[in-house]
């Protein structure tokens, strides 16, 4: 209605821009009813390729428009057929395609390119690849060129065709070339990307050979003196193109491979392309006269082969009524939509697939080391996915590293989960830079789970917009977490409905986080019962957040016993074997063994801690002392500083307390507060034991206790001179301790808190 009121104010009285007004809103209704379910699991660590919209995995410019298509076509056998939910900009419709078979540095070379204009295409791991994988539609053109590079002629004789699997058709959206502009253009970035795919169109060829892919058993193409395409000879120095035209009806991924027998100076050579193909475009047409209708790509574009009409008799002044509507993915056109073209991935070593399956053997046996020598020794050989794999063991192992090493390694070889890992080891090192450029190039290679960190690194930079449009359409592709990161957002900037809407549609499809968020607004609104149930299916999902606030909850309502298995559940995952790291002196007792602080979920440590807690108030202080050391590893300041106090007043254990408290000061973000009272009650301690309190007279004991409380005030005082005083008079004091003490581990505690005094003036 709006954009009809603006035409007629305007004067407009043809007839084509009141249709594409009219296009525009039936393809939004389209759009919203068009909408799939979300049926996917909650946040997964890793990253994923989840059935989505995706874009044209190696476009050269990379440049991302968006048309929801109005159906999808059913498969030859009725099995529904996996929807291609978006139209893309196809800037490069010619794509080469590895040769394998060569061998000896032959005297000549052989190229294969797929031109086509239509082309689903299935993220990282739809199809369990680790790559994107392009399929073009039936009739396209592969182009084989030869040319002799040596002083011989070289002969194609001959080509056979073999179709290796039809598996079903799974793909995240469909790649279009554009013959000429849309008639309707949304932004003036979409209209320049519009405008390279429309430069990059290029007609296709009439086909030398018909590959007919449904033929069983598959013939030879051609053969020499049976064709009159073959054979195909290059003089030295010169090049031959034989241009073949792949046909089917299956609407499946049809895998297929073309061979060659190539002769040359005696010798004779069988070179093959592994390539795809299927029949079922996913599109729709839409005309302003006529409500949607299937298009093959026959219809869509003539010059693709058809053996029912292999003249191409359908002239392409057909569809000059139909509407090409589009939109565009982005705001500004830039960062998410970035792709630089790049090289194929090398092939994966000999014997690498074995030593995969070997270590993931040696892995679920529990053997870590010999999985970790399985792996390396693929890797050394030059495997990506055995990097890749090695990479994660290494990260269970608190070895971030040693990790990063072998992602790096894994992301030479073109493994595109590798960029999504290095961006959150970057974020783990704070290195904002180092991750947005890993997350960028993890999107550039087809990841949607990168663009939820590239978010995060927006958002922490102030530029909530783009953070929010990484989060969308993250989002639209079952992206974990994007969701709700997007509502986190949402509820800080205020769009408390929007936030609760995208809450509850990531808690319902799966996401625990989500749904532990949902119960605290539930608790908040007063909703107890919706507050349970939704921390109770976060819980029931594995979550310990969800357990640790149900446990709450039940807790404060007098259901203890309850409460109390909640939290030991959730507890009871800290120090797990294989997620945990040795921590040595100052920090906890050398061999006991703690998960790394930035592994553990928060309920699991809170649970941990509440737990001790518990048992303190029971006076069953040894269990205390259990959960409590549990969160203290992970670096949780309440737990450190309960340990400090349980190891003095009710084991009489100074030398613990003192290991406890100088791990306290190597926390990062302990309140200065907490780190006064820390030095003060050290002081107290030191004195006592000096012989004013009720301690046992130990001058030893007394200078150990005040050499803490000396570092607690230096620390204090490089963020706050205020307390320079106070570390001055402990540093005199530990001094004096440690002369009367007449130990010299005392005397060189004492000199070296002297020494960091007087270096700073």
């Amino acid at each position: 209605m709006a954009g009809g009121a603006v035409l007629a104010a305007t004067d407009v009285r043809t007839w084509l821009p009141y249709a594409a007004v009219a296009a525009v809103s039936a393809l939004s209704g389209l759009t919203a009813l068009a909408r799939p379910g979300r049926s996917r699991p909650g946040p997964a660590a890793e990253p994923a390729g989840p059935p989505s919209e995706f874009r044209d995995a190696t476009a050269e410019d990379g440049r991302n428009t968006s048309a929801r298509t109005s159906r999808t076509e059913s498969r030859a056998d009725a099995t529904p057929v996996a929807p291609g939910r978006s139209v893309y900009e196809m800037t490069r419709p010619v794509r080469p395609v590895p040769v394998q078979g060569l061998v000896d540095d032959p005297p000549f070379t052989v190229r294969a390119v797929v031109h086509s204009h239509v082309a689903h295409i299935a993220s990282p791991g739809l199809l369990g690849t680790p790559e994107a994988v392009h399929i073009p539609l039936t009739g396209h053109n592969l182009l084989l060129t030869l040319t002799a590079t040596g002083p011989d002629e070289v002969v194609l004789r001959s080509l056979r065709a073999e179709v290796t699997d039809r598996p079903p058709l799974r793909a995240d959206g469909v790649a279009l070339a554009r013959p000429r502009m849309p008639d309707l253009v949304m932004s003036a970035d979409l209209l320049e990307s519009a405008q390279r795919a429309v430069r990059a169109y290029r007609r296709l060829r009439s086909p030398d050979v018909a590959v007919l892919l449904d033929h069983s058993p598959a013939p030879a193409l051609a053969e020499a003196g049976a064709d009159t395409a073959l054979p195909l000879t290059a003089a030295p120095g010169a090049s031959a193109t034989l241009t073949c035209a792949p046909v089917t009806d299956d609407g499946r991924w049809v895998r297929w491979r073309l061979t060659a027998e190539i002769a040359c100076a005696g010798r004779v050579w069988r070179p093959w392309w592994d390539l795809a193909v299927t029949a079922t475009t996913g599109l729709a047409r839409f005309s302003p006269d006529a409500a949607p209708t299937p298009a093959p790509v026959h219809a869509l574009y003539p010059d693709h082969y058809d053996p029912r009409a292999p003249e191409g008799q359908r002239a392409p002044s057909e569809t000059d009524r139909t509407f090409q509507v589009v939109a565009h993915t982005s705001r500004d056109g830039r960062g998410v939509l970035e792709m630089p073209s790049r090289p194929e991935p090398g092939p994966e070593p000999p014997g690498a697939a074995e030593a995969i399956r070997r270590a993931d053997a040696l892995t679920r046996a529990g053997d870590l080391t010999g999985a970790a020598e399985a792996y390396r020794s693929a890797a050394e050989a030059g495997s990506g996915q055995a990097a890749y794999l090695l990479a994660g063991l290494a990260r269970n192992q608190g070895d971030l590293d040693g990790a990063a090493h072998w992602y790096e390694r894994a992301a030479a070889r073109r493994v595109p989960a590798a960029y999504n890992n290095l961006g959150v080891l970057a974020m783990l090192r704070g290195d904002l830079d180092g991750a947005e450029r890993w997350y960028r190039r993890g999107m550039d290679a087809g990841d949607w789970a990168a663009a939820v960190g590239l978010g995060v690194v927006r958002e922490k930079r102030g530029d909530e917009a783009q953070a929010e449009e990484l989060w969308r359409l993250a989002g639209k592709r079952d992206v974990p977490n994007a969701d709700q990161n997007l509502a986190v957002l949402y509820e800080r900037q205020g769009r408390h409905r929007e936030a609760g809407e995208l809450f509850t549609r990531a808690a319902e499809a799966g996401d625990v986080q989500a749904a532990v968020r949902l119960g605290f607004r539930c608790h908040e609104a007063g909703d107890r019962d919706g507050a349970e149930r939704w921390w109770r299916t976060a819980a029931d999902a594995g979550s310990a957040d969800g357990a640790f606030y149900l446990g709450l909850l039940l807790v404060s309502e007098g259901r203890a016993e309850d409460g109390e298995r909640l939290w030991e559940r959730a507890a009871a995952r800290l120090g797990t074997p294989g997620r945990a790291v040795a921590r040595t002196p100052p920090g906890p007792a050398a061999g006991t063994t703690y998960r790394i602080g930035a592994a553990a979920e928060p309920g699991e440590v809170y649970a941990a801690y509440e737990l001790g807690l518990l048992h303190w108030e029971r006076d069953d202080h040894d269990a205390a002392l259990a959960w409590w050391t549990l969160a203290a590893g992970t670096g949780h300041v309440d737990s450190v500083f309960g340990l400090c106090q349980l190891y003095l007043n009710v084991r009489g254990d100074l030398g613990e307390c003192l290991r406890w408290g100088y791990f306290a000061l190597d926390i990062e973000g302990v309140p200065a507060d907490r780190v006064a009272a820390l030095a003060a009650g050290m002081r107290e301690v030191a004195e006592q034991f000096a012989g004013a309190g009720a301690y046992e007279s130990d001058p030893g004991a007394a200078a150990e206790a005040c050499s803490l409380a000396a570092e607690a005030y230096r620390r204090l005082t490089a963020h706050d001179s205020a307390h320079r005083p106070a570390w001055e008079e402990a540093v005199r004091r530990l001094v004096a301790l440690a002369e009367s003490s007449g130990s010299p581990r005392a005397r060189q505690q004492a000199a070296n808190a002297a020494a960091r005094l007087r270096a700073t003036g």
